[in-house]
């Protein structure tokens, strides 16, 4: 058995995660060869920082993609990132945080604010949980997402610059790429796994959300996800469910 094991939100959308950061954790684990066991997990509640998500390692539950990253790159001597020149590094920083700091608000938006993210979650839910929480739980997520958007501010804005503003997060990542495969050189790093983990959701989803259909008319973004998916997924068995379903403690073992 793997000593390390990554708990995730359950597959959707032909991906082994429904979550854009689980996606990144995945993504560079597969990357850099290490081995690990994927149990499923929907209630980011039992991470040791409320979100998903999140490791166990020697008998410790350990939160946040950015440390864990750091934490397994210096346990088992992998990185993805040597041999970057410091302007590749200040580069590959930029689009980090433009992609889960501010596109990460845009898909939460399309997910839980937009009708058609919301007809998801309600399907979602309605095939994982107990009837009586059925109607509750989609009503309780959509409206703590409202609010966290609002705080953030990208609620504030009326949904048509909404979606000016992720096309534009697109836009100026395709037009950086322009004919390179990957963002900083010529083979994966960390910044395009973490940047591949918020972008596939919405171009694999098959909700008719703004940005998301936008994203897949653009030649560039989706060579750059198809190629990061065929890198990093191509030897992974993903379910294509047009829902998510329970699976909780049920493991897959990758290496």
């Amino acid at each position: 058995m793997a000593q390390l094991r990554v708990f995730t939100f359950t597959p959707a959308w032909g991906l082994p995660s429904s979550g854009p950061f689980a996606l990144k954790l995945l993504a560079w684990l597969n990357l850099a060869g290490i081995a690990y066991e994927q149990a499923f997990e929907d209630d980011p509640r039992k991470g040791p920082l409320g979100k998903s998500p999140w490791i166990e390692l020697d008998g410790k539950r350990i939160g946040d993609t950015e440390y864990i990253i750091e934490l397994l790159g210096k346990r088992y001597s992998k990185s993805l990132d040597n041999g970057l020149t410091a302007q590749d590094r200040a580069i590959a920083h930029a689009w980090v945080r433009t992609f889960e700091e501010h596109f990460h608000q845009i898909l939460e938006w399309e997910l839980f604010c937009r009708p058609e993210g919301m007809a998801f979650i309600k399907t979602a839910v309605a095939a994982q949980a107990p009837p009586i929480v059925r109607t509750l739980i989609p009503v309780m997520l959509r409206q703590h997402f409202r609010r966290q958007l609002y705080a953030r501010g990208i609620r504030r804005h009326s949904p048509d610059i909404v979606a000016a503003k992720g096309r534009a997060d697109v836009d100026a990542l395709a037009a950086f790429l322009a004919n390179r495969d990957f963002l900083v050189t010529g083979h994966p790093t960390t910044a395009d796994a973490a940047v591949f983990g918020q972008l596939a959701p919405m171009v694999y989803w098959s909700m008719q959300t703004p940005v998301a259909t936008y994203a897949r008319t653009v030649p560039a973004i989706l060579a750059f996800c198809e190629r990061m998916r065929d890198r990093c997924f191509s030897k992974t068995t993903t379910r294509s469910d047009s829902t998510l379903s329970s699976s909780n403690g049920r493991l897959r073992r990758l290496a």
